[in-house]
């Protein structure tokens, strides 16, 4: 076996990996049908006033991208499954927020103002109980398809969305400007014994006709050249010709990574004129 060949092992269970993850991301999908008529039975005003209920995706996403795409205030569910007792989220951005609010008080589709730093306790407590209804009728709805049951806990936003990539299925409501999200979370392992998939491959390696199809699968990979943090002030005093210093040094290490997961390092360079990367190690 030749010095690369570990690294191809690797990288292969990584596509491997990969492959399990669009199978658990299908879960969701399959079934998101069956979501949306289970929260039009838990907030029955949706169907009342015909608001469609669309599947805008449904894959696997690190929290910290996730959440950063959500509009604020938002609030968090906490469930744990059954089997298994993993760990998942029911999220509801502001634009959902404000429109159940409407709803429930038998507004004329006005949504009101929330403030971005949160609900106010009448707010919550009435969003809080439509969560709940929404994740019980959710859980009646996958337990009979897949065998899977999900129960409400009492959590944080933290807590909540602990796992670092669930599958995330997101769920539209509305059309036009007045959009709102509602995002399922579960963890990829739950829904893959759901549908009883596979044992991953054994570490002899892979199957060599697996890995002849995994030639030629595309993945995205994203380089990490750095983050910074700096005061909202001084952002907007930003102007052309201004530089941001970033905390990698020219001689440092970058992460290059795939779904999240790290799969190289490497260091800063050019090549032909744009910013490159030249590989120095593997990871793990």
């Amino acid at each position: 076996m030749t010095e690369a060949a570990p690294e191809r092992v690797q990288l292969f269970r990584f596509a491997l990996e990969g492959e399990r993850v669009r199978k658990a991301s299908a879960v969701l999908e399959r079934e998101s049908p069956r979501l949306a008529a289970a929260i039009k039975r838990a907030v029955p005003f949706l169907s009342r006033r015909g608001v469609p209920i669309t599947l805008a995706y449904a894959r696997a996403m690190p929290v910290a991208e996730l959440l950063d795409g959500i509009r604020r205030p938002l609030h968090a569910t906490h469930v744990v499954t059954t089997p298994g007792s993993a760990h998942g989220a029911l999220l509801l951005d502001a634009t959902a927020i404000a429109m159940f609010l409407d709803g429930v008080l038998g507004g004329h589709g006005q949504l009101p103002v929330l403030n971005p730093v949160g609900l106010s306790g009448p707010q919550s407590a009435l969003i809080t109980g439509l969560a709940n209804s929404m994740v019980r009728a959710i859980s009646e709805a996958l337990s009979p398809a897949i065998g899977v049951q999900l129960e409400c806990r009492t959590a944080g936003v933290d807590e909540a969305t602990a796992e670092s990539a669930p599958i995330a299925c997101v769920l539209e409501f509305g059309e036009g400007e007045q959009v709102g999200r509602a995002i399922l979370l579960l963890p990829k392992e739950v829904l893959l014994a759901a549908v009883d998939q596979s044992e991953p491959p054994s570490a002899s390696g892979p199957d060599a006709r697996i890995a002849a199809v995994l030639e030629g699968v595309e993945l995205d990979l994203v380089v990490d050249l750095g983050r910074l943090s700096m005061r909202l002030g001084k952002v907007a005093a930003l102007k052309v010709g201004d530089t941001l210093r970033l905390d990698v040094p020219v001689n440092g290490t970058v992460v290059v990574r795939a779904e999240d997961c790290e799969l190289l390092r490497g260091r800063p360079t050019t090549s032909s004129g744009r910013i490159a990367v030249r590989i120095s190690g593997h990871e793990g």
